[in-house]
């Protein structure tokens, strides 16, 4: 694989404009693990990105990085023109408004009813009074399929419900970009499809900006407009769906085909 990002083709969703999120020469290592050695990538409004690469490359890391959960060692992290990496836990307050995330696991609160939970980021962004959020609540729970579920603990919810619990609230600050970490691991096919649907819906009709990551390559051919490959400790291939199946580069081509489950016999 070429040591340098390659960028591909026309950018879906981004029009003719600037990237709203930019990755510069990241670097980020926990301990002796080095995760980035120099990390480079755009991000565009209206787009969904779809973030691919083996166990332990640091997707998840990335989106962390991107809403200061997590720090970076060196390099520039940019969204909507405000540099990230210098932003303290205040500072960093109102990008985390315009930027929701839905976590692996949904991380909500075990001991919050539903309503609860969605009213957390509410309260914390000061989104207006009591009557205003029991009103946004119940629509975003309309949105993901759960209306009338306000009262009900998340060990009440099955897996798929907890989900879309956690988009909810992830939504309900209204944000202009959407960050999914592993949106559909553990979930049947039905839910799959279902969490599936609700990204795509949510871009139309919220016209969010997406970043996805996943190990699910069916579910990432189904919602991404572009792929970003990490790879050797670096974004190493950015393109979009056509140029990915496209492309001949061999790492490429066998995480694609294991992903979806049509890996030759010859690749381990």
């Amino acid at each position: 694989m070429d040591e340098r990002t390659e960028t591909l083709g026309p950018r879906p969703g981004a029009g003719n404009g600037e990237p709203i999120i930019t990755f510069r020469g990241v670097k980020k290592a926990f301990g002796p693990k080095v995760v980035y050695e120099d990390c480079t990538l755009d991000i565009y409004r209206g787009e969904t990105i779809t973030i691919i690469g083996g166990s332990g490359t640091g997707k998840s890391v990335l989106l962390k990085m991107l809403i200061k959960l997590l720090s970076t060692d060196a390099g520039s992290i940019k969204a909507f023109g405000t540099e990230v990496t210098t932003l303290d836990e205040r500072g960093i307050l109102p990008l985390r408004k315009r930027i929701g995330m839905l976590f692996q696991g949904a991380a909500l609160f075990d001991s919050l009813t539903v309503a609860q939970n969605i009213k957390y980021g509410l309260r914390e962004h000061h989104w207006g009074t009591e009557a205003q959020m029991d009103a946004r609540v119940a629509e975003v729970l309309e949105m993901v399929g759960l209306p009338n579920t306000q009262q009900l603990k998340p060990a009440q919810l099955s897996g798929g419900m907890r989900k879309r619990a956690g988009l909810a609230r992830a939504i309900a600050i209204q944000p202009e970009v959407i960050l999914y970490d592993e949106p559909t691991t553990g979930l049947d096919p039905i839910n799959v499809r279902r969490i599936n649907g609700l990204i795509l819906n949510l871009q139309a009709r919220l016209g969010v900006t997406s970043i996805v990551v996943t190990h699910d390559m069916d579910s990432a051919f189904t919602v991404s407009d572009r792929f970003a490959m990490l790879h050797e400790r670096r974004i190493a291939f950015v393109g979009t769906k056509e140029e990915t199946l496209a492309c001949d580069d061999r790492y490429i081509r066998e995480f694609i085909a294991g992903g979806r489950g049509t890996l030759d016999e010859d690749v381990e």
